[in-house]
């Protein structure tokens, strides 16, 4: 039995972690790629949204590799995400792949759930080594999503330019010739000292701006056009609210634990929207722009791919957010046949804009669609 599982952001990493301490076999799909987005373009039903279709191709390139089990993360709710597990088994049925999909509805699933439907996959693996497997998971998908913070603080205060960025794409080269917790953590230790180390200008103040929307457009950076990225380049410190991290407290960790505590964005969100689920992260897309304004963020920048109705919905509430906080909010709809040039354009426009708005100290915004 040999597993492959989507590609989204750096959540590669934590899964093969896991799959390294059970003793699972697997096929790591690549980075997010130009032919693996037309495998899954071609399969795809057409107005379906951006995320389906990468991961389809992600499934097919690990089909093709070797791979016989598919694991798939999903969760309830009201996005479609939740159906997407059968319509990939159809799919991958009707192109005459023989292939079983492990379910992992985590936000729905206990421990003992969850430990039940790795059974199948471990061959024989004591219940201790997958327990610590999914507790080593977990802490790895924290220390990453750290690390990546501490990258965006640094890449736009660095002195020498491109210094963080070159440290960073060395961490994840040696990521995949890393086996193990032990060894993978003193990666993720040395390369934060490596970017503690970077020489930064103290007194520069950079923009603020966070980013908010569709949790896998958000974190998978060939699609979003390494967006944390370019606006480190143009001197903006980026919070991303969507790292894997925030997703694996809420959904899984809690889940499993006995802690009661507050999604604060959740809750932030039904100020202008009187629900307890639109979908996907719409409500939490609403509430994080609530608190970055309230916050003193310099702007927000909502990313989603087109046709997902969450973000469609939350995207509805922004002009009261702009009008009553006075926060610019720029959205970005991503789909296959984005442009680089026009959405760096309106990148840069919109920093621009926040440059001059804190220069001249006014609260007026413009609505940015």
């Amino acid at each position: 039995m040999k597993v492959t599982f989507p590609h989204m952001g750096n959540m590669y990493i934590s899964v093969k972690v896991l799959l390294d301490t059970i003793g699972i076999d697997y096929v790591i799909p690549p980075n997010c790629n130009k032919k693996t987005l037309e495998y899954g373009v071609a399969h795809s039903p057409e107005f379906i949204c951006l995320p389906f279709k990468i991961i389809l191709g992600d499934f097919i390139y690990g089909l093709e590799n070797g791979a016989d089990t598919i694991l798939f993360c999903g969760n309830g709710g009201q996005c479609r995400l939740g159906y997407y597990s059968d319509l990939y088994e159809e799919i991958l049925k009707s192109l005459e792949y023989k292939v079983e999909i492990i379910r992992l509805n985590i936000g729905e699933m206990s421990f003992k759930d969850i430990m039940h439907k790795f059974k199948p996959l471990t061959d024989g693996a004591g219940v201790f080594n997958i327990i610590k497997g999914i507790i080593f998971a977990a802490k790895t998908v924290l220390a990453v999503d750290k690390l990546h913070q501490l990258a965006n603080y640094t890449r736009c205060r660095e002195v020498n330019n491109g210094e963080t960025d070159k440290i960073i794409k060395l961490f994840h080269d040696k990521v995949k010739k890393t086996i193990g917790y032990k060894s993978l953590d003193k990666l993720i230790l040395s390369t934060e000292k490596e970017l503690k180390n970077i020489k930064t200008d103290k007194d520069f103040q950079p923009l603020k701006i966070a980013i908010v929307g569709e949790i896998y457009i958000a974190t998978e950076t060939h699609i979003n056009l390494d967006i944390e990225r370019v606006l480190g380049t143009m001197g903006v410190e980026v919070h991303n609210k969507l790292g894997i991290s925030p997703w694996i407290k809420e959904h899984f960790i809690k889940n499993i634990l006995p802690i009661r505590s507050r999604n604060t964005p959740h809750e932030a969100g039904k100020e202008l929207m009187k629900t307890d689920d639109i979908g996907g992260h719409g409500l939490e897309t609403i509430g994080n722009a609530i608190l970055c304004a309230k916050n003193k963020y310099d702007g927000v920048i909502h990313l989603y791919p087109f046709t997902c109705m969450p973000e469609i919905i939350a995207q509805s509430t922004f002009n009261e957010i702009q009008n009553k906080y006075k926060i610019p909010i720029m959205t970005l709809i991503l789909d296959e046949m984005t442009g680089e040039a026009g959405y760096m354009t309106r990148i840069e426009a919109f920093v621009d804009m926040l440059k001059r708005r804190r220069e001249i100290g006014k609260a007026d915004v413009q609505f940015c669609q």
